[in-house]
């Protein structure tokens, strides 16, 4: 054996209780469960610690960032071994015409080249070896913005169909499934017949719809409805991207919200969503404006932004939205180096609502677009109901990150770094939410059957080595929104593929992640 696990206290990912065992692996595989002793290369003795499958981060936008920061020092250090990306309509592929140009920003501050096929990007993944296994959806946007681009129009039959032959073949190619971000370009300028055509593609390959819902605030009710909608006339399974009632006006709405998903499981709806266990959102400021203004191209949105009569426009929406809304919103990243003094300040603290449209406008021009927000629009005991269903699951809805190099940038949201051990500490050890045996299924075997990642998810001998040993009394997320590049304590040891990649919270150096297609 090349690694023997003694004395661990484990929690397999089925929901059961504890169990002593030491724990044979081989390769990239676990072999041995048992009460024997064996030797080995390497001897981990686990005594006193709680020996888990490897935690699965349901939603993740890593696409670009695992390219420039393979060691996905963020992720592996708070116990993440699986990524599922290509959340919220955006992924590695189709990288078509109009798609490039918008992404072109991202990926030249990254210093990375563009890309058009899966079969591309892969081939860039494997060559950087990334630390952790890395799984994919496929955005509607690409495929929407690969064939008409970013207009605002209803689509025709022809494109339609050129639509759904981009998504099988990306779908022939290995992804999860299709996501769509409904309140991003360009997926906002879709209706619903355009995504239940193309949720039905899915069904032959068992493939899951996921979703960032058109609204989750004002109008969430009727962003739910066409979710199910969609599931149930397409015959596929849906996720819930994290799944939230958005603005202080719609708080009221969780009890209504998490009933309408009860009732359309009874019904026999396949239907699932994740969390991240913070109350602020995180999300590009242009995503916060009226959604007339991000049509086009890059240069078509940053023209009206130039323009007096759309500044007036943006000033009289600010003036709605009142001082409130400016003070819930923090600027994390901009990519304009003049600009950087103003990361980790609330707009509120930097404008007013007279000025607020000059300033937000200026900045999103000098950063060509490129600005990032948080946003603190939610309620901690909505988080908690949310957290305790058995169908919701952990994402950090973030992007791979180092705390050092070309990633460490901006002051992003803490949940890059922080989520599952903030959910283990927080909500389970210290708050008792819900038993250690089901919050460790939510985040291991629960995603692994939802997303179909075959051999993951649990200890089991035959499966794959993606396995966490934690210090139940030590682990803790150390993350903030002043310091968000803390790595968490307590996770002493991760394990991808068989091989040791964080020992006593430390990256080894190894990165033996695996493309899961």
């Amino acid at each position: 054996m090349n690694l023997f696990i003694e004395n661990a206290s484990i929690l397999d990912g089925t929901g059961k209780d504890f169990f002593k065992a030491n724990i044979g692996i081989k390769d990239d595989k676990i072999v041995y469960i048992g009460k024997e002793k064996f030797s080995a290369e390497r001897i981990v003795n686990a005594n006193g610690l709680i020996l888990t499958p490897g935690f699965i981060d349901t939603h993740s936008h890593s696409e670009f960032t695992i390219l420039a920061a393979p060691e996905a020092e963020g992720k592996i250090t708070q116990g993440i071994t699986t990524e599922i990306n290509g959340n919220c309509g955006v992924s590695c592929s189709p990288m078509i015409g109009e798609v490039v140009e918008r992404k072109l920003p991202e990926l030249t501050s990254l210093e990375l080249t563009p890309w058009n096929t899966i079969q591309e990007y892969i081939s860039q993944l494997e060559r950087v070896r990334p630390a952790i296994n890395f799984a994919t959806l496929c955005g509607h946007g690409n495929i929407r913005g690969s064939i008409i681009g970013y207009k605002n129009i209803k689509v025709k039959k022809k494109d339609i169909k050129k639509m759904k032959e981009l998504l099988y073949k990306e779908l022939l190619s290995g992804v999860k499934g299709l996501s769509t971000g409904l309140i991003y370009p360009p997926g906002m300028f879709a209706d619903s017949e355009e995504i239940l055509e193309l949720a039905r593609t899915l069904k032959k390959f068992k493939g899951i719809y996921t979703t960032h819902m058109r609204s989750e605030g004002d109008k969430l009710f009727a962003a739910l409805e066409e979710t199910i909608l969609i599931g149930r006339m397409a015959g596929v399974s849906v996720h819930i991207s994290h799944l939230k009632t958005s603005g202080k006006g719609n708080w009221w709405k969780i009890d209504s919200v998490l009933k309408m998903i009860e009732d359309v499981k009874k019904e026999g709806l396949k239907i699932s969503a994740d969390r991240y266990p913070y109350i602020a959102s995180a999300t590009d400021l242009d995503a916060m404006l009226p959604s007339w203004i991000v049509e086009g191209t890059r240069d078509d949105i940053i023209k009206r932004l130039r323009s007096d009569t759309v500044r007036k426009k943006i000033k009289e929406y600010l003036k709605q939205r009142g001082m409130d809304f400016l003070n819930s919103l923090l600027i994390s990243d901009v990519a304009y180096e003049k600009d950087k003094k103003i990361e980790g300040k609330r707009l509120g603290e930097l404008t007013d609502l007279e000025s607020a449209s000059q300033f937000i406008c200026d900045i999103l021009i000098r950063s060509n677009l490129y600005v990032g927000v948080i946003y603190f629009g939610m309620k901690e005991e909505n988080l908690e109901k949310i957290l305790s269903q058995p169908y919701v699951m952990i994402g950090t809805d973030s992007s791979a990150r180092c705390s050092s190099g070309i990633t460490a940038k901006g002051k992003p949201h803490p949940r890059g770094f922080g989520s599952f051990p903030r959910f283990i500490k927080k909500y389970i050890l210290d708050r008792g939410l819900l038993s250690l045996q089901d919050s460790i299924r939510k985040i291991t075997y629960l995603p692994a059957k939802t997303f179909r990642i075959g051999k993951r998810g649990l200890i089991k001998e035959g499966y794959c080595a993606d396995i966490v040993i934690f210090n139940p009394a030590e682990i803790e997320d150390r993350a903030t929104f002043t310091e968000p590049f803390n790595v968490s304590k307590g996770i002493k040891y991760v394990i991808v593929n068989g091989e040791i990649a964080v020992e006593d919270g430390t990256l080894t150096g190894k990165r033996n992640g695996k493309v899961l297609l």
